[in-house]
């Protein structure tokens, strides 16, 4: 901790743009910041944010780093400093003050927080450092267009050929509006899987990988089977979508993109058995999609199947741990759904509760909305008890 200084002097030094003085009290951390020093530096922030929008990069950063001086744990300050050496072309400091947001971060890390560490990465072409920063992007924001195109772009400068024909196939399917964008690197990784393929001798593998490749190609003027599926989901054709999809993954069972949507097709279609065999399909090739697990936990329920369901989200649960409960927060609202189906409602709460407090927005009025049924179905079984035990 350092010593404070009076506001007035904070704004001077830092109008200035001058380094802060500090003075370390023996025995106590460098790394933290007193309450009153965080919202000096808050006040700082303020007016270096000026510099910033104003692509002043050289005060912004004489601003930036006198504020973590003071306190190094400023996590705005801190990614403001790599945004300032992103904007000079400094790829290499601007890497280090990203990298340094992901360790402050730490599990709070945002897609975004990897993707800019990703991006310095892969300006240094440093390709396969960018590429793990991206896959740890996607699995916070799955369908974010910026982290599916770039991972994919990523994937493939690193020799993961099929991998990048995997995301970009997603991407293709989720952000349509970059379609001109991503069907030419589509194409260009589905060659290069094609010729990895057939060198490691796997000449079906490499036959479908041509396939997708004279595909991707020849679409810049017409429709991909992706492109009628999405039409057909769009006009709530849910039945053609399916047999469109059923016959991709006829030719080939390994497409995790269509397999999740033939999942979803089937489970808008009301087929809700058949929706769930087919998300057990796609989890078993992307096992570690927490979104995708809540909804196939989701639908068992609605299929009656809530036995299953309860066992399906405790396992899922178990593995994907190590995501962290903001993660996890659809998988424990479908353990709430699982408990409530089978009239457990105190034990439903919990889970409820937890999906309600993980930090995760989509589940935060769901989750609450949810804790206060149970308390309305638990307040009315004792009702019902009582009256019973009277005789009423």
């Amino acid at each position: 901790m350092f010593l404070s200084r009076s506001l007035s002097e904070f704004r001077r030094l830092a109008g200035l743009g001058l380094v802060l003085l500090v003075f370390l009290i023996p025995g106590l951390s460098l790394a933290e910041c007193l309450p009153g020093q965080m919202q000096e530096a808050n006040l700082a922030y303020n007016s270096a944010e000026q510099f910033l929008s104003g692509q002043q990069w050289d005060q912004a950063i004489a601003r930036l780093q006198s504020i973590v001086q003071v306190c190094p744990e400023h996590v705005e300050a801190t990614r403001g400093i790599g945004t300032a050496y992103q904007g000079k072309g400094d790829w290499a400091n601007a890497q280090i003050w990203y990298a340094k947001v992901v360790d402050l971060r730490s599990d709070q890390a945002e897609a975004g927080d990897y993707a800019n560490l990703g991006k310095a990465f892969a300006k240094q072409k440093q390709y396969k450092e960018a590429r793990a920063e991206y896959m740890k992007a996607e699995m916070l924001a799955p369908d974010d267009c910026g982290v599916l195109i770039n991972l994919g772009i990523m994937h493939y400068a690193s020799g993961f050929h099929p991998q990048s024909v995997e995301v970009l196939e997603h991407a293709l399917e989720a952000c349509g509006q970059y379609r001109d964008r991503i069907l030419p690197q589509l194409s260009k990784s589905a060659e290069a899987a094609a010729k990895q393929q057939r060198k490691a001798g796997n000449n079906d593998k490499a036959a479908y990988y041509d396939g997708l490749m004279s595909q991707y190609g020849g679409a810049a003027g017409g429709s991909t089977t992706y492109d009628m599926v999405k039409q057909k989901m769009a006009a709530k054709d849910y039945p053609a979508a399916v047999n469109l999809l059923e016959q991709m993954l006829a030719q080939n069972p390994n497409q995790p993109n269509a397999q999740l949507t033939l999942a979803r097709a089937l489970d808008a279609a009301g087929r809700k058995t058949d929706s769930v065999g087919a998300y057990r399909d796609y989890m078993a090739l992307k096992p570690t999609d927490a979104k995708a697990a809540a909804a196939m936990i989701q639908v068992m329920v609605e299929a009656g199947q809530c036995s299953a369901a309860l066992a399906q989200a405790k396992t899922f649960a178990a593995e994907m741990v190590g995501q962290g409960n903001k993660a996890l927060a659809g998988v424990h609202y479908g353990w709430g759904m699982a408990l409530d189906c089978q009239e457990n409602f105190e034990d439903a709460k919990t889970y409820f509760q937890k999906s309600a407090s993980s930090g995760n927005p989509r589940f935060a009025d769901a989750g609450s909305r949810q804790v206060s049924i149970m308390d309305q179905k638990i307040a009315k079984r004792e009702y019902d008890k009582k009256k019973a035990a009277q005789g009423g």
